[in-house]
């Protein structure tokens, strides 16, 4: 066994650790998450097809603790006494994009890195592939009536008037919907409120995607903690597609901007993305999970693919749905099962930047 005791928080590549021969047990014995020795026996188990290449673990030197040694508790005589101490380094504002998944129901968001948070239940927004479990049933909180004793949080939860007439400065609905100024998570976390912005929902009627730590972002705005990075992550998976057609369409429609390291400019630059399309049949499906509300699916079919611009992002050409959840709109288009519109009938213009 490796000896990483008394180094000043040392970290190493998930690569690193493996090139050690370092197991996932040794690491769990390093005080590690149990969700990151997972994380690290995953990549073990498959490091060709992991893209954890690069995740790194630290090894925290005591008193310190957390996914990168930034917390320590400083115990006194007095334990009511006892602090909670952030280490003020640069790395607390580093992108920390893995949390603690929701287990208790059975998500499936089409990958593995992709789970199921807390807040993303009920928040009126499908995340789950497997029927919508994580808003099933939310109904009957959202219509739910408090007693004359209570009142009631925008997400449909009751506490006592005491409690909401109380002037603590502290939210008692999950939501926060009791609090009149709203915390400016993510700075208070790192700051002052760490766990009250660790228990902050997004409210349901603001549709945004929830960090994880109190932040609430629009779709694919960034999380200071990076959690919007397993989000594109999960958007941008092969799938069934062949591998030069998967590359062409992760870097035209710029979902992100490498694959496998390899920067999507240096293919421009080598003029391999468009010929990489002539291997694709079509038409495309891509991302290849849905990207709304577990039925809506982008469709593309260019007529000419040498005219694309790879300055551009590619818009899809259609775009597809259930048609019983969306009866309301008149079909333009049949793919196999799917039932679709032309992008332009949906509201998607030109290609944007």
């Amino acid at each position: 066994m490796i000896d990483f005791f008394n180094i000043n928080h040392p970290n190493f590549t998930f690569d690193e650790l493996h090139r050690l021969r370092v197991t996932s047990h040794e690491v769990l014995l390093w005080s590690s998450s149990i969700d990151l020795a997972e994380r690290y026996q995953y990549y073990i188990d498959q490091p060709i097809k992991s893209n954890r290449l690069n995740e790194q673990f630290f090894n925290c030197t005591p008193p310190w603790f957390g996914s990168r040694c930034q917390y320590s508790f400083e115990l006194v005589s007095n334990f009511a006494e006892t602090t909670f101490n952030i280490q003020w380094k640069s790395h607390t504002t580093e992108a920390i994009t893995y949390r603690t998944c929701y287990i208790l129901l059975e998500c499936d968001r089409g990958v593995a890195s992709m789970c199921l948070d807390w807040r993303e239940i009920c928040d009126g927004r499908i995340d789950c592939f497997n029927d919508g479990v994580d808003e099933s049933q939310c109904f009957e909180l959202e219509i739910n009536e408090c007693n004359e004793n209570e009142n009631r949080c925008h997400n449909g939860l009751c506490i006592p008037k005491t409690f909401w007439d109380g002037d603590y400065g502290e939210a008692e609905c999950l939501d926060k919907s009791d609090l009149l100024v709203m915390p400016d998570c993510p700075d208070t976390y790192l700051q002052v409120d760490m766990f009250g912005c660790a228990e902050y929902a997004c409210r349901p009627d603001e549709g945004r995607f929830p960090c994880g730590d109190g932040q609430c972002v629009e779709d694919f705005g960034k999380c200071q903690n990076g959690r919007h990075l397993l989000l594109t992550e999960s958007l941008s998976v092969q799938g069934n597609l062949p591998y030069d057609c998967w590359i062409a369409m992760v870097c035209l429609s710029k979902i992100i901007d490498q694959v496998n390291e390899i920067s999507c400019k240096q293919f421009v630059n080598l003029s391999q993305i468009l010929p990489r399309l002539e291997t694709c049949e079509y038409p495309i499906q891509f991302p290849t999970i849905p990207v709304l509300l577990a039925h809506v699916r982008f469709l593309y079919h260019p007529k000419q693919i040498f005219n694309i611009s790879v300055e551009l992002a590619l818009l899809p050409n259609y775009v597809c749905y259930d048609e019983q959840l969306c009866d309301f709109l008149t079909p333009t288009f049949r793919h196999g099962n799917m039932t679709c519109r032309y992008g332009h009938e949906m509201g998607l213009g030109s290609d944007v930047k």
